[in-house]
């Protein structure tokens, strides 16, 4: 069975990062601050051979893809995949985050956010506000991963048997792989901006790595 290396690399910090607000496809830039952080990653890097590099079409994907290709010292052409975009957030999309989660927490009869976030997938949770959208435009957790995988397996295509391809990814794609591959929740640490994963991938199962 064919396996690759997803060497996955969260995207540096935008606005809405500064700001805690849901950035699904919202696509605000990075700041100078994720700008930088994206050119050290790339230093981390520089040695790193890639096969192949993919991005969502945001702003803050390409970016950091471009950022840390140019580095490197064989870089490749950044592909670009509308699949491989974070969940569409729908009419929560620009919210503050602690907010909504603070509202389903104490919905939901939990003693506090952590207790909730805790108590769910990363499926669950992107249901959860699916299934709260008041302008029913927000994907469900199921409709995202199917969405998702469609991207993996084009990466999965075009990389070569025990290749290893970068993949610019939101928080919300790590913690959904972090969970197939682990079974665990991950925390805040584990999912920041520029935040570096290496796993493998057959097409249909994670392995994590070491970074």
């Amino acid at each position: 069975m064919k396996s690759i290396t997803l060497q996955l690399v969260v995207a540096g910090t935008t606005y809405f990062n500064q700001l805690d607000r849901f950035q699904g496809w919202s696509g605000t830039p990075l700041t100078a601050a994720g700008q930088e952080a994206s050119l050290a990653v790339g230093q981390q890097l520089d040695a790193v051979t890639f096969d192949t590099a993919f991005a969502s079409d945001t702003s803050r994907a390409t970016q950091t893809g471009h950022a840390i290709l140019n580095a490197n010292a064989q870089p490749v052409e950044l592909q670009v995949l509308t699949d491989l975009r974070a969940p569409f957030y729908g009419g929560f999309e620009g919210l503050e985050r602690a907010s909504v989660w603070s509202g389903f927490a104490t919905k939901l009869g939990y003693p506090s956010v952590a207790a909730f976030a805790n108590d769910q997938t990363p499926t669950e949770l992107q249901t959860l506000l699916h299934d709260h959208d008041a302008d029913r435009l927000a994907e469900s957790g199921e409709a995202f991963w199917a969405r998702y995988q469609t991207g993996l397996q084009e990466i999965l295509t075009a990389t070569p048997d025990h290749g290893r391809a970068l993949v610019i990814v939101d928080s919300a794609a790590l913690r959904e792989i972090r969970y197939r591959a682990t079974a665990l929740q991950s925390s805040r640490e584990e999912l920041a901006p520029s935040t570096v994963a290496v796993v493998t991938y057959d097409g249909d199962n994670f392995t994590l790595q070491e970074a």
